[in-house]
């Protein structure tokens, strides 16, 4: 089977996207997406990555980062933080408000049952140049107007499209990069 691979080392923004397992509509109230963003935005104030953009959907997640050593992108994305922190608090909060969520949740996998709330890979796409940044701010801030869930980027409030228009405060620093 052939893997994308990411290519981390050269300090390039990161354009990823994750999604939840099964492809369900599991980021759907304002305190699901709050949780989802929290995580990267206390790494962001620690200093162990810059956010240059996101926005948080239904059913999946873009964003565009950068490290100071882009060879901890892996270990952001899958097995020390972001994916696996905000599943943590994910749960917790369908323990405590959706418990009926989590029977949906349930899978099974080599013989054991489990609740996987993303899907286990991400997709990550090197950004080399700033007219290619530009280019996945664009689309990542249109998503929700492409999904009828907004209709102008600006007015989404799960992304940082209001701090490209307007430099307001989205919740998380951003770090444009150029």
């Amino acid at each position: 089977m052939n893997r994308k691979r990411s290519y981390t080392g050269n300090n390039d923004f990161h354009y990823v996207t994750f999604v939840c397992h099964g492809r369900r509509k599991l980021l759907l109230t304002p305190a699901e997406r709050q949780i989802v963003i929290s995580v990267p935005g206390g790494l962001v104030r620690r200093g162990k990555l810059y956010l240059s953009g996101f926005v948080i959907m239904p059913d999946h997640v873009h964003a565009i980062l950068w490290f100071r050593d882009d060879n901890d992108l892996p270990a952001t994305m899958k097995t020390k933080t972001w994916k696996r922190l905000s599943s943590h608090y994910l749960k917790a909060h369908y323990e405590k408000y959706k418990p009926e969520y989590l029977d949906y949740l349930k899978v099974m996998r080599n013989g054991r049952e489990l609740t996987p709330f993303w899907q286990r890979r991400y997709y990550d796409f090197n950004i080399e140049s700033v007219e290619k940044l530009r280019e996945k701010l664009d689309y990542m801030h249109h998503n929700p107007v492409r999904a009828e869930l907004t209709k102008k980027a600006a007015d989404y409030n799960w992304s940082s499209a209001l701090w490209y228009c307007q430099r307001k405060s989205v919740g998380v620093a951003i770090e444009p990069g150029f």
